[in-house]
């Protein structure tokens, strides 16, 4: 059985209107070492949460109420109004058409997600953002020096279906 990645101490946004939607994905975060997860039922909500911790990653839903996906990564990727324009964003959607795939990567996000997905789907888009090798402090062990993660390479992106548009669209975007 092949062993899951671990992101020990990667602190995750996860913005969903849907209670258990954000229950299933904390869930799906925590096989993988994540345990600071932060949620935020809509786009408002997780605005204000991003001015009391920084994450390294956000789990977005592309339909919010309140504050859409799209203006909270408009926020987001603006320097004269947000501080960390180059936050990893995940966007999750249950209906990924070309206009939300080509409108998410006009907001530098590259990796789209068709709601349900399996845990796997995204912890190989984590990876693809955290794909170096980095020394991590292994404090369970009470040591003071950094471990390195053994790193696995990427696997070689599977080839389109040139009839399903969807596929060509996020094809193109994880190619990048």
């Amino acid at each position: 059985m092949h062993k899951p990645p671990v992101f020990p101490n990667l602190p995750v946004l996860v913005v969903d209107d849907s209670p258990f939607a954000r229950r299933i994905i904390r869930g799906m975060l925590e096989p993988v070492g994540i345990r600071h997860v932060i949620e935020a039922p809509d786009g408002a909500e997780a605005l204000q949460r991003l001015t009391q911790f920084k994450p390294g990653l956000i789990v977005l839903d592309w339909n919010l109420p309140v504050f859409s996906a799209y203006d909270l990564l408009s926020v987001l990727r603006d320097p004269t109004r947000s501080a960390e324009t180059a936050i990893p964003v995940i966007v999750v959607t249950s209906a990924p058409t070309r206009g939300v795939i080509e409108k998410a990567a006009q907001r530098d996000v590259v990796h789209v997600l068709r709601k349900p997905f399996a845990p796997k789907a995204l912890w190989q888009r984590i990876a693809c953002f955290y794909n170096q090798l980095e020394p991590i402090l292994d404090v369970r062990a009470g040591l003071e020096q950094p471990l390195l993660v053994e790193q696995r390479p990427a696997a070689p992106a599977p080839t389109p279906d040139k009839s399903d548009p969807w596929q060509l669209g996020t094809a193109r975007l994880t190619a990048q």
